[in-house]
């Protein structure tokens, strides 16, 4: 079986730090080296020249089915007995481990107790993780193409008199029902006045005639997050909602059509930044243009307004401009971009129509 590219990332590690070994114990990165889908319950150790997976018998089959290049371990993943036993069997005498994942706690009561000179790997994963394979960005796609038809069957029951909760749970039925294995995130269904909290998940509140409704979700579908935003209006909105609308809609659009190979995320949230500010609304955008998704909702790639990272071919990004203004709404649209193979900006949401819609 072919080596993954990952496991290949590590063992360069390992080889230019002169460490014998790495534990990988986060779930996002336990997955992003085997493919086990147990998430939580496997660790893994990676030598220069072997590779295991630590599990129990819930999970042996599993692991046996979706991890088989790993040697299998059985044993509960987090027994300390076992993993210093393999520790000392590997003659591993320095040791990586997650210390951007890993809790003092933990530190203290499992990998200082596992008879290895530690070292923290810092960012090593989340690195590798922004530059998306061709195959995890097909499976982005994938995940949000399922979200976007979830969105269109939900549309007709988007009415007066739903609660905001109601709405959501419809939303998360028809994206399960379509094959997703769980949300991306708690769905953030925030109507009329609360439309002005960029992250208010969905409440009790009643939707009533005349409100915006601002709908963020997402998808985990093939072992990657899809994320969206649309804002959609339960009657005919107020002069000043149908404007905001259009304005985020234009500082969306300015971005991604103003995107050029060689920016900087601080670089592309200005576009989307300066056409808000230049129609008075500045005040009311507060958060970034922007973040990396894949295995996480939230996978590195800032694009905001003090980001320095040069966006590069391969990465999957939001693109998602909005503008709150307390006691009246708020309006976010989002999409997820790559950079194409002509150095533009490539939707990899294929979503509804993002015309301002009334229902």
């Amino acid at each position: 079986m072919e080596e993954r590219r990952v496991v290949s990332t590590v063992r360069k590690f390992l080889e230019e730090k002169g460490y014998d070994g790495l534990i990988v114990s986060s779930w996002q990165n336990v997955y992003y080296c085997s493919s086990f889908t147990g998430y939580g319950d496997a660790l893994l150790l990676i030598t220069k020249t072997k590779k295991f997976i630590v599990t129990d018998s819930r999970y042996y089959v599993q692991a046996e089915k979706q991890s088989g290049d790993f040697e299998l371990v059985k044993s509960p993943a987090w027994s300390l007995e076992k993993m210093t036993e393999l520790v000392k069997q590997e003659n591993v005498k320095k040791l990586g481990y997650e210390d951007l994942a890993v809790l003092h706690t933990m530190y203290v009561n499992y990998f200082e107790k596992l008879g290895a000179e530690l070292f923290g790997v810092g960012d090593l994963f989340l690195k590798s993780r922004v530059i998306k394979t061709p195959e995890e960005i097909a499976r982005v796609e994938a995940a949000c193409d399922l979200a976007s038809a979830a969105l269109e069957r939900t549309f007709k029951y988007i009415k007066a008199g739903v609660t905001e909760i109601g709405l959501a749970a419809r939303l998360e039925y028809e994206m399960r029902t379509a094959g997703a294995d769980k949300p991306s995130f708690d769905t953030i269904i925030a109507s009329g006045v609360r439309g002005s909290m960029p992250h208010g998940t969905a409440s009790d509140k009643v939707i009533e005639e005349g409100d915006g409704v601002t709908i963020d979700f997402g998808a985990f579908y093939g072992g990657m997050c899809s994320d969206m935003t649309r804002t959609v209006f339960v009657g005919e909105p107020s002069a000043e909602m149908r404007k905001i609308y259009e304005v985020v809609k234009e500082a969306q659009q300015t971005a991604i059509d103003g995107y050029k190979p060689g920016m900087k995320g601080k670089d592309l949230d200005k576009l989307a930044r300066d056409v808000i500010a230049g129609y008075g609304y500045g005040e009311y955008f507060g958060h970034s243009l922007g973040h990396g998704v894949g295995i996480d909702v939230h996978e590195g790639v800032p694009v905001s307004p003090g980001s320095e990272l040069v966006l590069e071919k391969g990465m999957i990004f939001s693109v998602e401009p909005g503008i709150y203004v307390p006691g009246l709404g708020g309006v976010r649209i989002e999409d997820l971009v790559t950079i194409g193979d002509n150095g533009k900006l490539r939707m990899v949401t294929k979503a509804p129509v993002k015309d301002l819609l009334i229902f």
